[in-house]
Formats: C-alpha cells, sequence, structure tokens
C-alpha cells in the first residue's frame, strides 16, 4: 500500500466537510477550529445542499466545539436537522402504506440504497437524509406498478418529471406521495450508463434482500454487501462524484456496523468491473481519515493524483458545475473525432427529444417538443460558454471526464 499524503486542493470548511463524510467518528476538532465566520458560512450551506447538517452537527458535538459556530451557520445547520429528523418520520409512515399498496397489486419491490441505510445502518435515520426512496421491480413489472400508483388517489407523476416508458433509462417517470410529500422513483435497472455487467449486480440484489423491519412490517431492502456494491457503483460510474459525498458516510456506517467479507467483495468487484472504482474511493476516503477499508485497497500511485482530486472536487460542485461537466463529457463521447466549437455545432444540431420533451411537459415523440428547442438551445449554449471560456473550469471538466474514462476502462496490475 502506498499511503497518500495530506496534500489538498481545497478550501478549509471544504476539507473538514469531506473528512466529517470519511470518517464521521472521528474527532475533527484540530480542523473544526481552523474554520473561520465566512468558511462556516459556506460549510453550512453547502451541507444543506449535500444534506450533511445532521453530520456536521455530530461531528461539532464530538469535538466539543459548538461554542465555536457563528450563530447564524449553527441556526442553519440545525434547523436543517430538525426538518429531516421531522420528515424521517413521515417517510416510514409513506413508505409503509406504498408497500401495502403494491403488495396488493401483487409487487413486491425491494427498496435500494438509502432507505436500507438510512433505517438499518445509521445511528440515527436524520444523520441520512433520503431526497427519494427508489424501488426495483423487474421490467415487466415496472410499468405495471406505476400504472397502479398513478391510478391511486395518494399517488400522482411529478410535476418536474419527464414523459417516457422503460426505453429511456434505468427508471420510469418520479411519482408523489399527495399526503406524505415522498418521491418515489420505480427503477427497472441499476445503471443509465450502458454499464456491461449491471445484470450481475442486479441479479445479486434481487437474490438476498433483507427484511428491515419498519412500524410493523418487513420493507425488503438489499443485502449489506450488494448495498455496497451498489453505492460503490453509483457513486462512480453512474455520477462520477457528482451526487455528493454522502457516499464517504454510507460506506463508513456500513463497513463499520456489518461485517463485510472483504475478499469477497473485492473479487466481485473485479468481476463486476468495479475494480477501480473501489481503488479510488477506498484512496480518496484514506486521504480523508477514513480507515473503514482494508490498506491493500488504497493505492495512490495507481489511482493518480489527478483522479483523486477529480473526484473530491466533483463531490462539492454545484448543481450547474455538475451540469456543465456532464455537457462536456457528453460532447466528447457522442461525437466522432470532433472536439470544442465543432463538437457542440454538431450536437446543437441534434438534440435530444428526451430533454426537449421535458422542458415542454410533453412525450418525446410529439411533434411539438421542437418548440422547446429554442430553450434548450440557450440552456446548452451557456453551459457550453461558460466552461470552453474560462481556462480553470474547462480544466477541471477535462479532469473529471479523464477521470470517468479511467474508471471505464479494464483493470491491468
Amino acid at each position: 500500500m502506498q499511503v497518500p499524503d495530506n496534500h489538498s486542493d481545497l478550501a478549509v470548511h471544504e476539507e473538514l466537510l469531506l473528512r466529517i463524510c470519511a470518517a464521521p467518528d472521528a474527532d475533527h476538532g484540530a480542523l473544526i477550529r481552523q474554520v473561520d465566520a465566512d468558511g462556516w458560512n459556506s460549510l453550512a450551506q453547502m451541507a444543506e445542499d449535500k444534506r450533511l447538517c445532521a453530520l456536521v452537527l455530530r461531528a461539532v458535538g464530538i469535538a466539543d466545539a459548538r461554542k465555536l459556530l457563528p450563530s447564524e451557520a449553527a441556526a442553519k445547520l440545525e434547523s436543517a436537522r430538525q426538518w429531516h429528523s421531522l420528515y424521517a418520520l413521515k417517510q416510514m409512515a409513506a413508505v409503509k402504506r406504498l408497500i401495502g399498496v403494491l403488495a396488493e397489486g401483487g409487487f413486491h419491490p425491494i427498496l435500494l440504497k438509502g432507505f436500507g441505510l438510512a433505517h438499518g445502518i445509521y445511528p440515527d435515520p436524520a444523520l441520512r437524509p433520503l431526497r427519494d426512496v427508489d424501488l426495483l421491480l423487474s421490467a415487466d413489472e415496472a410499468a405495471q406498478a406505476q400504472a397502479l400508483l398513478v391510478g391511486n388517489a395518494h399517488y400522482r407523476i411529478a410535476t418536474w418529471a419527464g414523459s417516457y416508458g422503460l426505453e429511456f433509462g434505468h427508471q420510469l417517470p418520479e411519482i408523489q406521495d399527495i399526503d406524505f410529500d415522498l418521491t418515489i422513483e420505480i427503477h427497472h435497472r441499476v445503471n443509465a450508463r450502458n454499464w456491461a455487467q449491471e445484470p450481475m449486480l442486479v441479479e445479486l440484489i434481487r437474490a438476498e434482500p433483507v427484511a428491515l423491519p419498519i412500524m410493523g412490517i418487513g420493507v425488503p431492502v438489499p443485502s449489506p454487501r450488494a448495498n455496497f456494491l451498489h453505492l460503490l457503483e453509483h457513486a462512480t460510474l453512474h455520477h462520477a462524484f457528482e451526487n455528493g459525498p454522502l457516499v464517504l458516510a454510507d460506506l463508513h456506517f456500513l463497513a463499520c456496523r456489518r461485517n463485510l467479507d472483504w475478499d469477497w467483495l473485492e473479487a466481485e468487484a473485479e468481476r463486476m468491473g468495479l475494480a477501480r472504482a473501489l481503488r479510488l474511493v477506498a484512496t480518496v476516503a484514506w486521504q480523508l481519515g477514513g480507515r473503514w477499508m482494508p490498506e491493500r485497497f488504497v493505492d495512490l500511485a495507481y489511482v493518480g493524483a489527478a483522479n483523486l482530486a477529480a473526484a473530491r472536487s466533483a463531490m462539492l460542485q454545484d448543481r450547474e458545475q455538475s451540469e456543465q461537466n456532464k455537457l462536456m463529457r457528453r460532447l466528447d463521447v457522442q461525437n466522432t473525432g470532433e472536439t470544442g466549437w465543432r463538437a457542440a455545432l454538431i450536437r446543437a444540431l441534434k438534440p435530444d427529444p428526451h430533454q426537449l420533451a421535458k422542458i415542454g411537459g410533453c412525450r418525446p415523440d410529439q411533434l411539438r417538443r421542437w418548440l422547446c428547442y429554442p430553450v434548450w438551445l440557450v440552456q446548452k449554449g451557456r453551459r457550453f460558454l461558460a466552461v470552453s471560456t474560462n481556462e480553470v473550469t474547462l480544466n477541471a471538466a477535462r479532469r473529471e471526464a479523464d477521470m470517468v474514462r479511467w474508471l471505464g476502462q479494464p483493470v491491468s496490475r
């Protein structure tokens, strides 16, 4: 093992936020004391955006440093923590009803990723806020279950959802629970990026669900080892770390509270094409103080400093930065050897019908989607200009694209 050094290209408050996620049970007092008032305000805003407020307050409590927080930052963090605590209770009631409604229709989904973590792994569900619940069903069942819920008075298609079917991606349009304000996503796959080994993970998740007791019922969730691999894939191949640093805390609590077979996980990661992802995540976490993984997974020389920096930056970027980087990656892979302005012009002539339809609130096969072409073109043009005319932003986007390519390459060690 080659241990990463402590060099960081992050601001102090950014470093602290990542370290809290990588090692939630550690004492971060030394770094907490280096954050000034402006840093705390920035940290609180970022923590709210990334659903980390309760974890930050827990870390402050472990370090006995609550008195160091400026009042404005403390109030923002505490308000978000209380909201998520109450919302977690609503979510449990919503999920209990959801499972019952689907069971009456003959459907028995597995709740993916976050729900099992929040209610079965984390010390407190409020430490792991959920944006939504993801249900895994077979492709044959997914559309039927979607229709069942939409036909129920308690549910509706979300106002922001697109209009598409099984052919579009790994999930169907989002559904809202009207009473409990819960967003529901019905999945028939787990990855939207053409990952060749995806059927292996889906088969594993379906082969060994675990019943999580919630409000008198057993909610099916993935086994700890299946969830570990899904979290790993979701953070890397699926999102290129743009879904935030919460995955570092997920893996910490999962590894520390369940007896994982690391030899088996390493072999499965290799079989599923996740070996590079495993080493990158482990090395990022180790550099930030995480110690949940075997040391043999940590290898800076293999991972590379550029990939390490790209992962850290991606975890902290805001939504617009994420969209800009994804646009540049799409231009890189969707065109035949063209880059820069030539690639952008080619892309402008080939708009995604699903994106046009989502802007216009129509189906992708309806001609009126073309009425939204000017809006789509302006959105993409602004993002392209924002990246391509700023050298720092462009280099960051290229670095992230290089990391994504590296993750997708076969392992040769």
